[in-house]
């Protein structure tokens, strides 16, 4: 296990750890969100004991990171630039089964030189699961990658990864990182912990909306209002009817849904509809969305069949399981 006790480290006035406690097990791989590009890599220097923290200590397997540092081999970090290019032949770094894993197994015989960044990156993920390590930091590694190549490999970062006996911490560059590495996710903000546990109860739970809106992608769907008498007041002067089930926090409040838990043909029959207008398309990691407008919110759906012209007016559909509401503060409201 990677211990972090109560480490403090800023960049400038940016506090990346305030007084943090972070455990990170072996068994399962975690991904940070909420930090900054410049943030991710001192953070990352931090794990790997490059860098030495304000306050509080870094533990690896018990010992001090600077000693599990001087081991070499022990730590493995991963950037977005893949593995070197070189003129070395891709099956004297890796075998088959390695290879196979990572989706490289007809490129044994090509330079390292020849494979594309997508390709590096997955070399550099199998080279270091056949070093062993005892830790691995990925520094988001898709984050040079086109939309189209880069939704394949986040989809495999979990396959690539999976039964590695190393720790395993990606900095994550974005959501769909996060999503596609599955395991654990940790919540930062302003160098505390907001939320952690596993991806998929901090994604289908989070406990306020920074959560909400540091996990989702693409970007919430939110509707602010009034509570008033037990309606929801909009910007507009309408009012919101909630659901059954629904209950909204005394005063201002959020409702909030993932654009995927949207759509423009009605899913079943306990959806939540809503008369909204078109206003345009967008195209977010390789996927096509609708923008529509609501009582002064811009939100997004995903794409039907056909795509209706900007003006329309539609219905939109919401899984009412899957609707969010915060308070004022931003707690999520039960």
């Amino acid at each position: 296990m990677l211990e972090l006790r109560d480490v403090t480290r800023s960049l400038g006035r940016d506090p990346i750890l305030a007084g943090t406690s972070i455990d990170f097990p072996s068994d399962t791989p975690t991904a940070v969100l909420g930090l900054a590009a410049s943030q991710r890599d001192l953070f990352l220097k931090l794990l790997a004991g490059a860098e030495k923290p304000q306050a509080g200590s870094v533990r690896l397997a018990g010992a001090n990171i600077a000693q599990a540092r001087r081991e070499r081999g022990s730590i493995v970090r991963i950037a977005a630039s893949g593995e070197k290019p070189s003129g070395q032949r891709v099956g004297k770094l890796i075998g088959q089964d390695t290879a196979s894993r990572v989706r490289l197994a007809g490129k044994l015989d090509a330079r390292v030189s020849d494979l594309d960044l997508d390709q590096r990156l997955r070399l550099s993920i199998a080279i270091a699961r056949s070093a062993k390590p005892a830790l691995i930091l990925l520094d988001a590694p898709g984050v040079e990658l086109s939309r189209e190549i880069r939704a394949r490999f986040v989809a495999d970062l979990k396959p690539m990864l999976a039964e590695s006996k190393a720790v395993v911490v990606l900095a994550a560059g974005s959501v769909d990182e996060a999503h596609g590495l599955g395991g654990r996710v940790v919540v930062l903000d302003q160098g505390r912990v907001l939320q952690a546990g596993p991806a998929e109860e901090v994604f289908a739970h989070p406990a306020n909306l920074r959560v909400a809106l540091a996990t989702s992608h693409p970007a919430l769907n939110t509707l602010a209002m009034t509570e008033r008498d037990g309606l929801g007041v909009l910007s507009d002067g309408s009012t919101f009817h909630p659901p059954e089930g629904i209950r909204l926090s005394g005063g201002p409040c959020t409702l909030a849904f993932r654009p995927d838990d949207t759509s423009l043909e009605r899913q079943s029959p306990g959806c939540l509809r809503f008369v909204v207008r078109a206003a345009g398309e967008e195209s977010l990691g390789g996927r096509r969305f609708v923008r529509v407008t609501f009582a002064g919110a811009s939100w997004l759906s995903p794409q039907p069949t056909s795509s209706p012209p900007p003006g329309m007016m539609l219905n939109a559909f919401v899984d009412r399981a899957r609707l969010m509401v915060f308070d004022a503060e931003g707690k999520a409201v039960g």
